[in-house]
């Protein structure tokens, strides 16, 4: 791999982890986002879970609403994000499903095990991980989340410094959600 191929692939990687990092939070946040939660926001809520088919079935079988998931799958990202910037691999493990795969700026695809690999011998390392206009969109056992990443980190020799959009897929398998697949573009600077 080149090193400007794993260095994209460095940042598709972080997007990834941006995107977990808040369900609905639209102000930037870097690494743990801050939700909050608006009158209006309050109502939606309670509008989402009055109605029958914004509802799904839990791991045990219980009814939640469409927001329940929405917040699932939020924390779980958020989970991610912080597990790249620390290099967590044992996390990220948990969180990535096994035909997990990334679809970096350069349009390079990788999978788990080549991207936890090129954390756990520090080929790539995050620093920071800032995201922003993020959102998650829940459709029964699927959900995506989309947004805006600034990334800052090292692969192999060379320094990531970058804005990228992404979008990140879940599924929900056997009762727990899990990051099947990501893609990230880069944001073209403005001249």
């Amino acid at each position: 791999m080149t090193p400007l191929t794993r260095i994209t692939s460095c940042f598709a990687m972080l997007c990834l982890c941006a995107t977990l990092a808040a369900a609905q939070d639209t102000t930037q946040t870097q690494v743990t986002p801050q939700t909050r939660t608006t009158p209006q926001d309050a109502k939606k809520e309670a509008q989402r879970e009055a109605k029958p088919d914004a509802r799904s079935q839990s791991a045990t079988g219980e009814r939640v609403s469409a927001g329940s998931a929405e917040q699932a799958v939020g924390q779980l990202h958020n989970e991610s994000v912080q597990a790249l910037v620390r290099a967590d691999t044992t996390t990220l493990e948990r969180i990535w499903a096994d035909d997990y795969s990334f679809t970096n700026p350069g349009g390079n695809v990788m999978d788990k095990a080549g991207y936890i690999g090129a954390l756990k011998s520090g080929g790539l390392k995050f620093e920071t991980l800032d995201i922003a206009d993020m959102k998650v969109r829940v459709y029964g056992d699927a959900a995506i989340v989309t947004g805006r990443a600034t990334v800052k980190g090292k692969s192999d020799t060379q320094d990531i410094n970058d804005q990228v959009r992404y979008t990140s897929m879940y599924v929900k398998r056997q009762g727990r959600w899990q990051a099947v697949a990501m893609q990230a573009t880069r944001i073209a600077q403005q001249q």
